[in-house]
């Protein structure tokens, strides 16, 4: 008698590890002085090599490299739009706010258009942020280009994605910076005098 077995080689499956962007730590509670502003994060656009939910790097022009063990622990543009509205609100001092995919909230003051044009690695060492920003208020539509390069530690002998996700997350904590002296501009701007 023949005896036949079957071998199944051993399994190289990883499984992958899912990120989050994280806001802004603060370590007072600021909410009792509150403003009366109020604003809406649109559905943020996305090009559609970020619209997978594998981590991106471009580490030169003309090439995308994507990770296999590491991915995004909810669609990326929902992230990008609850960071801005966590950390919006809070460099505004303001309650008032909502974001896609969410309803606006009635009486909204300003309207946050995000049209995101690059958000990877481009180095062992720097993340890369590009955005296009609209803000829409009751009177005007501003439009203003945004990019900021951050850098964060990482070695090739521990090469740690968690510090990637932190350096992307600290672009977006710049992005909201500059938004946030573009409302309180526009606030002012629009704000008749008594």
């Amino acid at each position: 008698m023949l005896f036949v077995s079957c071998v199944i080689p051993e399994s190289n499956h990883v499984e992958p590890t899912y990120h989050l962007l994280s806001g802004l730590h603060s370590d007072r509670n600021e909410t009792s002085k509150v403003n009366q502003v109020s604003f809406y994060v649109r559905q943020v656009e996305l090009p559609t090599y970020l619209q997978g939910n594998r981590l991106v790097s471009r580490p030169k022009q003309g090439l995308i490299e994507f990770s296999e063990h590491d991915r995004w622990g909810e669609p990326l543009e929902v992230g990008i739009a609850r960071i801005l509205g966590l950390n919006l609100s809070k460099k505004l001092k303001t309650l008032t706010y909502s974001v896609f995919p969410h309803r606006q909230k009635p009486s909204c003051m300003f309207e946050l258009g995000i049209a995101v044009q690059r958000f990877e690695r481009v180095d062992s060492s720097t993340v890369l942020l590009d955005v296009l920003c609209d803000i829409h208020s009751a009177s005007d539509v501003k439009h203003f280009p945004f990019t900021v390069k951050v850098e964060f530690s990482d070695s090739e002998e521990s090469r740690n994605s968690s510090l990637e996700v932190l350096a992307l997350s600290q672009s977006l904590s710049g992005l909201c910076d500059f938004l946030a002296k573009e409302v309180n501009a526009l606030k002012t701007f629009s704000v008749p005098a008594p």
